[in-house]
């Protein structure tokens, strides 16, 4: 529209949820603060144009927040994109981020059996 402000608003060529292989839902869980560490140097890997984009991203420890920044996508897609890399062992979660196990049952056993004591 003549004379109208321009905005920040930049289209993507692809859609994202041709990115994704139209999935919404990674099989991990992962948020915007966990961390992903690379297993593969990104050179040495045939992988789709978006895979190398994260793997080249992750030489070392970063958040999936700063990635999707880096890469300019939501971080729900760099989500659906990082677990399937996540199965395929290119990539994985930091083991103190947030989507780590937690304490094991046995210790949660002994906290409350000490809890009862006390």
């Amino acid at each position: 529209m003549p004379g109208a402000p321009e905005d920040d608003y930049v289209d993507h060529p692809i859609r994202f949820y041709v990115r994704t292989g139209g999935r919404a839902r990674p099989t991990h869980r992962l948020t915007p603060a966990t961390l992903l560490i690379g297993h593969t140097d990104p050179a040495s890997t045939s992988v789709g144009r978006q895979e190398r984009e994260v793997l080249s991203q992750c030489l070392g420890v970063i958040s999936m927040a700063e990635i999707a920044v880096h890469l300019g996508q939501p971080v729900s897609v760099l989500a659906v994109i990082a677990s399937d890399m996540i199965d395929a062992g290119l990539i994985g979660v930091r083991p103190d981020s947030d989507t780590a196990a937690g304490p094991s049952r046995e210790t949660l056993q002994k906290v409350l059996h000490a809890l009862n004591h006390l």
